[in-house]
């Protein structure tokens, strides 16, 4: 499985250059370098509360978040290639709770487009998606729920973008192969993320569960990228998957959604505001339903269901 994955990213990042390559004159390295445009930003955030004696009660804490933005486009007559890298992590922590993350986050993107007519254009793109750390259904912070590749989502896509302006782009394609990674046996072999589950006979495991879950359908990613206002730039995109052969029939017509929102209130050259939201749907992803019962935290099941996360903060963004 891991030559399986390697080969993929390898092929993802080193086609389009490949292409270039081939399909070009060879130019002077210098040329080469110029053509690249390389945009690269790093933020942090922290939020620290100190409470002593306070009648109203409450708890001292403090927290962090660190992210890393890279951008590189590179363009040459009706080629272009970009890689775009997001990386987030967070922590927060208090005295009655031990550090506990809020934010884990590592993402890769690579396209090649080549100039179809008008605003459109043919496209292949690779998407890679994970995490850096373990992760814990808190409070019960001793059974792992995740970790690094586990999940890790892999997207290759081949389609049509349509590209009307700088700041906007949609990109659709019918042709898409998703593969959901669990490289983890524990988590594999419950069947977590989709992948199919470890088989038992009285109790006997007879199979481990399977790692990788393959899946093939529609995938559609729109994307926006402008200041709306003086000092304010927003940035927005939508991804939407459907597979094509869910071995369940009813769930063909499911789409799995991931929406991701940035709002970016610039201070002056080195202090920001930044808003950030996230919006996911994944059917084959089961979320715990919990109701207190007599008044304890009863489990009463579990299913997919919309999952949100909205993070607000002011910090030092420094662009490069």
């Amino acid at each position: 499985m891991k030559r399986i994955l390697a080969s993929i990213l390898l092929v993802g990042g080193l086609l389009p250059h490949a292409i270039m390559a081939e399909t070009e004159p060879s130019i002077d390295s210098s040329n080469v370098q110029k053509k690249w445009e390389i945009n690269s930003s790093v933020a942090l955030n922290l939020n620290q509360l100190h409470l002593s004696n306070w009648a109203e009660g409450g708890e001292s804490s403090m927290s962090g978040v660190m992210w890393f933005n890279f951008a590189a486009t590179h363009t040459k007559k009706k080629y272009t290639v970009t890689h775009q890298l997001t990386a987030g992590y967070g922590l927060l922590t208090n005295r009655e709770r031990d550090i506990r993350k809020t934010e884990d986050r590592l993402e890769y993107l690579s396209s090649f487009s080549y100039k179809a007519f008008k605003n459109w254009n043919y496209m292949t793109q690779i998407n890679f998606r994970t995490q850096f750390s373990n992760g814990y259904r808190y409070p019960n912070d001793s059974v792992i729920i995740s970790t690094f590749m586990a999940p890790a989502y892999i997207t290759l896509s081949l389609g049509m973008q349509y590209k009307p302006s700088d700041f906007f782009s949609v990109f659709i394609s019918p042709a898409s192969g998703k593969f959901t990674v669990v490289a983890n046996q524990e988590l594999a072999d419950k069947g977590a993320y989709g992948v199919s589950p470890a088989v038992y006979v009285n109790d006997t495991l007879i199979a481990h569960g399977t790692m990788v879950k393959p899946e093939f359908g529609i995938n559609f990613n729109a994307s926006l990228k402008k200041e709306v206002f003086t000092n304010v730039n927003l940035e927005s995109r939508l991804l939407l998957h459907n597979n094509y052969l869910d071995t369940d029939p009813g769930n063909r017509w499911n789409f799995d959604v991931n929406w991701d929102a940035l709002i970016n209130f610039t201070v002056n050259k080195t202090m920001s505001t930044t808003l950030r939201m996230n919006l996911i749907y994944d059917h084959n992803v089961k979320i715990n339903d919990y109701k207190i019962i007599d008044g304890q935290k009863t489990l009463i099941g579990s299913g997919p269901r919309t999952q949100f996360k909205e993070s607000f903060g002011i910090g030092i963004n420094y662009k490069f």
